[in-house]
């Protein structure tokens, strides 16, 4: 997928009580090993009734996640 080019995500979709799912997500910069987002549970206090939601959720919260650390690491120049 080359809009996750130069990063690693590492993410798990873990079993929880009751039949529900939740999500553990690290995302890493290739280049020198970076942790930018160590591993974490984005929706603490949403487990999703289906693993196939919650791969939807990982997907939509990666892209938008790494809109933002790209956002936040570029630095623009102003002529």
């Amino acid at each position: 997928m080359s809009e996750y080019e130069g990063f690693k995500i590492v993410y798990e979709v873990i079993h929880l009580p009751k039949g529900k799912w939740g999500i553990l997500i690290e995302i890493i910069r290739r280049v020198d090993g970076e942790i930018l987002m160590a591993r974490h549970n984005p929706f603490p206090s949403h487990p999703f009734d289906t693993k196939l939601e919650a791969l939807e959720h990982v997907n939509r919260y990666i892209a938008s996640t790494l809109d933002d650390l790209d956002d936040a690491h570029t630095v623009r120049r102003i002529a």
